[in-house]
């Protein structure tokens, strides 16, 4: 097999994109199955994701894993301390999250609403290196949070009407699966006490730990003060009847399909010192595109466990280079040597005055702590 690293610093010069497609097969299933039987995700007022209903009433495909769950799972591997990254995380309370964790990154109201020492987030250097970052200088970002040059990100809390950082992701992907037949499930409570609405003479508790009470005086009471009346099954008593609903898809095939688009990578520049060179440079996109395909190839070996009813297994892989004008080229990606590459990578980015910043912890401010502690309450 080829040196991946050679291979990917190539092809972070000259090519346009690394495309991976993975055929997958749910744990419930085995080789040979013509359908599947898996659990999509499901959403408010929509239910399953699908394409347009066919005449013979199945989809073309189903959504099993959205865009940003693709990201996020990403994101998983590289808050593994194993992987080598630099971390930025915040102390809240009694729990420590990562800058890999939060929704909106460096970026987040978290990270916004907190200090190192008694200066806030915005006001460190490091800080204002990372909001400061621009396509024309990437550095701090690449050298404190990489993955939102692969990820994206956008400072909306800048206070800025223009000219806030925006940066769109240049690595994407989502799991779908084909020739979807939705299903039905119907859902029943039978309770073992038999109690009966009828039997339920009973009110919702003004103490919010006791959820019901049969004292009217202890009630909560509505605008006129009386006692607000509460049903069994509100607070999990007595028999729910059944319901039909769209609950899973039976598909053909599962696949992931995921791309990190390298000339998006390429528009970015990484000076030093204010200056920049074609040598810094290529090695920063190196740098990404090495991270990238780790993170992904880390993903599929570490497994696909999306929810209950959608564990995931890699049937198969392909990587594929991508040129504008050119036929596809495969390309051999194991864990372990998208690993070494990555590696490789790092020593030579930091060659070039590009090295990982060290770890920074930041601490939540008193009202947002306060605030987290009194939730929790």
């Amino acid at each position: 097999m080829a040196d991946l690293y050679a291979v990917l610093h190539q092809a972070a010069s000259d090519r346009s994109a690394i495309t991976l497609r993975a055929e997958l097969i749910s744990a419930s299933s085995v080789d040979g199955d013509s359908k599947q039987y898996v659990f999509p995700p499901t959403f408010v007022d929509l239910g399953h994701l699908t394409s347009p209903i066919r005449e013979d009433g199945t989809h073309e495909y189903v959504l099993i894993d959205s865009t940003q769950s693709w990201a996020n799972r990403l994101e998983e591997v590289a808050d593994d301390p194993a992987l080598g990254l630099p971390r930025i995380d915040v102390q809240v309370a009694d729990q420590t999250l990562s800058a890999y964790k939060l929704p909106h990154r460096v970026y987040d109201a978290i990270l916004r609403d907190s200090t190192l020492g008694d200066v806030t987030y915005r006001e460190t250097p490091l800080g204002k290196s990372l909001t400061g970052a621009r396509p024309a200088n990437a550095t701090a970002l690449l050298l404190h949070a990489p993955t939102v040059l692969l990820f994206g990100g956008w400072d909306s809390f800048a206070g800025l009407k223009v000219g806030a950082a925006k940066w769109p992701a240049a690595l994407a992907g989502q799991i779908l699966g084909f020739d979807a037949q939705l299903s039905k499930k119907t859902g029943v409570r039978v309770d073992p006490l038999e109690i009966s609405i009828d039997d339920f003479q009973s009110y919702k508790a003004a103490a919010p730990g006791e959820v019901w009470t049969l004292d009217a005086d202890a009630a909560e009471k509505d605008k006129s003060g009386k006692p607000v009346p509460i049903k069994p099954s509100e607070v999990g008593h007595g028999n729910i009847p059944a319901s039909v609903i769209n609950k899973g898809a039976w598909v053909s095939r599962i696949e992931l399909r995921s791309s990190l688009s390298i000339t998006r990578l390429r528009r970015y520049h990484f000076p030093v010192g204010g200056v920049s060179t074609p040598e810094r440079d290529a090695a920063a996109v190196t740098l990404l595109v090495c991270l990238g395909v780790d993170l992904m190839a880390q993903r599929l070996a570490r497994g696909l466990d999306l929810r209950a009813g959608a564990e995931l297994d890699v049937r198969s892989a392909k990587w594929l280079l991508r040129s504008s004008l050119a036929d596809d080229e495969a390309v051999e990606v194991t864990a372990a040597a998208a690993h070494e590459a990555l590696k490789q990578a790092v020593e030579a980015a930091a060659a070039q005055g590009l090295a990982f910043g060290e770890d920074v912890r930041f601490t939540a401010k008193d009202k947002l702590r306060k605030t987290v502690e009194r939730n929790g309450s």
